[in-house]
């Protein structure tokens, strides 16, 4: 029998030892879930939701769900909470599908591991974030952790594509990039920590306005306009940055896998400052501010994407194979990009 045939009769559907589709399909579970996150938090922030279950771990001293006494500030809060489980669940599948991989993929077995610690560590500071009133700079801290997920999750899908279909291997394949290498380089890392410092300051300013989780929170000491110019300052610099990185990609024809990346951050760019503009000149609405911080799972993602391609690509060129299955062509286009 041969090693293939032989791999094959061993492999189990829930911890196979190649990247199949149902890894890839994990995957991409882990950051729409990871990126739901975000949106259900904001919910919470954004109907004065945030002690809708005053306590943690429990939803109020005497019991672990909500009441009806607690109306739909406790639904709205237990829901947020509840989804843990969900993400809970999908990590561990996710686990369990890359744990015979250790050796051959080690990238995915430890970028689950870290999923797999992040959604506990999520669940502790979230429960910190209620003891402590909400207070915004732990509000902040939690939604950085969401974001890193969301960070963690986008390079699993990435890498899982690359591991598991050997067309997208050929397409991000080191040692492409020739006298661009260095550039590529900075513009990509610079993209990343710009992307990095926009979010961080975005929780400064969610912690200065008027959306607090709770009618009774602390606000952070900021002036409103002054902090929301600031934030503005790095947004600026991001798009001078990816549009630099297009103007390189077009110039030395550079791989499409990253001038397309980089023409998706600068839509959603583009997309973002309009809605931030839009909400900072009527008064934050409800709608816009949760649409901008939906748009923010976005961004992440699009970033990491911008990130990943930058660094891979130049990498040495060296012999890269991925494995293939029988169904690989069909399975790449029904595949979302990743």
């Amino acid at each position: 029998m041969s090693d293939a045939a032989a791999r094959t009769a061993t492999d189990s559907f829930w911890w196979p030892s190649t990247v199949t589709p149902w890894v890839r399909r994990l995957a991409v579970a882990s950051l729409l879930t990871n990126s739901l996150l975000i949106l259900t938090g904001g919910l919470v922030r954004l109907t004065g939701s945030g002690l809708g279950c005053p306590t943690w771990p429990r939803c109020s001293a005497e019991s672990w769900t909500n009441t009806q006494e607690m109306g739909i500030h406790g639904i709205i809060e237990f829901g947020n909470r509840l989804l843990t489980f969900v993400l809970a669940v999908v990590a561990v599948l996710m686990f369990l599908s890359v744990m015979r991989m250790v050796r051959t993929h080690p990238k995915l077995f430890w970028l689950a591991f870290a999923l797999g610690i992040g959604i506990p560590l999520q669940a502790v500071v979230g429960g910190i974030t209620v003891l402590v009133g909400l207070h915004p700079l732990m509000v902040g801290v939690h939604y950085l952790i969401s974001a890193a997920m969301i960070s963690l999750s986008t390079l699993l899908v990435l890498n899982t594509r690359r591991e598991g279909l050997s067309a997208v291997a050929h397409d991000q394949r080191p040692g492409q990039l020739h006298s661009s290498r260095t550039a590529v380089l900075v513009l990509g890392i610079l993209t990343g920590l710009l992307s990095a410092v926009i979010l961080y300051v975005g929780t400064l300013v969610t912690g200065t306005g008027v959306h607090a989780g709770d009618d009774s929170s602390a606000r952070l000491a900021f002036d409103s306009v002054a902090i929301t110019r600031a934030h503005a300052v790095p947004v600026y610099l991001l798009t001078f940055t990816v549009l630099a990185g297009i103007v390189l990609c077009t110039v030395k024809g550079l791989p499409t896998v990253l001038r397309n990346a980089y023409l998706i951050m600068a839509a959603i760019i583009v997309a973002q400052g309009l809605v931030g503009y839009y909400q900072y000149f009527n008064h934050v609405p409800i709608p816009a501010v949760a649409l901008h911080m939906v748009l923010s799972a976005v961004v992440i993602w699009a970033a990491t994407r911008v990130v990943s391609f930058s660094v891979y690509l130049a990498q040495p060129e060296h012999a890269h194979a991925a494995p293939v299955d029988l169904g690989e062509k069909n399975d790449a286009a029904a595949q979302p990009v990743g």
